[in-house]
């Protein structure tokens, strides 16, 4: 596996583990700290900051629908944000987003400012489940660090630059966001990792690389956040779903081991035979026999 060290020059050197394990531990002071990004491969984590804007003078009070998600922050003042016909409460300090085909209007009081970037992408969807797992759009309170970076970066925005300006804005306030998410917000990513799963796992495209990628994690991080939070590994939940409709399919006695394989989200009927011998403790073929056998006697 290869690590990249980006230095101060803005050169970028390709280093193999054993290198970096050498520059570690001999040319890092004791203050200093050093963490390695986990790479989600095939992960859609392209996003295209639209405009970076900061609103004092003419609130958006008329309902708009636009195509793009976008990240707000309250700079000043208060106000009232109505979205999709629910009004919420927005103060100095407070983030929150609107989706696509959101349908909003905000209400400005006390002076009211406020700054929003929007963007789009293929890793825009992704970015905003890592937010809110659940699919809605909620106010994170108490972001009033985040309003002198917003403006500085404001400031500095120019033509040549805007783009890695709003894109740094954007992905900072997002990071900070996603580390200060309460307990039940992490819950909630697994339940809507779960309801994923339960709604796709017939597809064979769903599996843990394409569930995490779609909500933004790394592999290693989706597979422990799932853990820890259900106390089933993600594998063992998805093969179970797969493998009890599957006895259903085969208790019908309308398809064959292989149709059921295909039909259960398993790409090789051999593997599908595995799992479910292990879990059934017998073959697919010896249970619908066996369900036969006990259905004939009970008659």
């Amino acid at each position: 596996m290869d690590f990249f060290i980006v230095h101060m020059e803005k050169s970028v050197l390709r280093l193999t583990t054993r290198a970096m394990r050498f520059i570690l531990l001999h040319s890092m002071p004791n203050d200093n700290i050093c963490k390695f990004v986990p790479s989600v491969k095939n992960a859609p984590t392209e996003i295209w900051p639209v405009n970076f804007v900061l609103e004092n003078t003419g609130v958006a009070q008329n309902e708009t629908i636009r195509s793009v998600y976008a990240m707000h922050l309250v700079t000043r003042g208060n106000g009232e944000l109505v979205r999709n016909n629910k009004r919420y409460a927005i103060d100095k300090g407070d983030v929150f987003f609107t989706l696509p085909s959101d349908r909003y209007a905000i209400f400005g009081q006390n002076g009211l400012e406020y700054a929003y970037v929007s963007f789009l992408g293929g890793g825009a969807a992704a970015l905003a489940r890592r937010i809110m797992p659940d699919g809605n759009a909620r106010i994170f309170g108490g972001n009033e660090r985040l309003i002198a970076f917003w403006k500085q970066a404001l400031a500095h925005a120019h033509a040549d630059n805007i783009d890695l300006m709003a894109k740094s804005v954007l992905e900072y306030s997002a990071a900070l966001l996603i580390v200060t998410l309460p307990s039940d917000c992490r819950a909630d990513v697994c339940a809507a990792v779960e309801e994923h799963v339960r709604k796709n796992f017939t597809s064979s495209d769903v599996r843990l690389r394409t569930v995490a990628a779609r909500f933004g994690y790394s592999e290693q991080y989706l597979s422990k956040l799932f853990y820890r939070t259900t106390g089933t590994r993600f594998t063992d939940y998805l093969a179970d779903l797969r493998v009890n409709a599957a006895c259903k399919l085969l208790r019908e006695g309308n398809a064959s081991v292989k149709e059921v394989a295909y039909a259960c989200g398993f790409s090789d009927p051999l593997y599908f035979s595995k799992v479910f011998k292990r879990r059934m403790g017998a073959a697919p073929s010896a249970f619908g026999r066996a369900d036969k056998k006990v259905n004939i006697l009970l008659l």
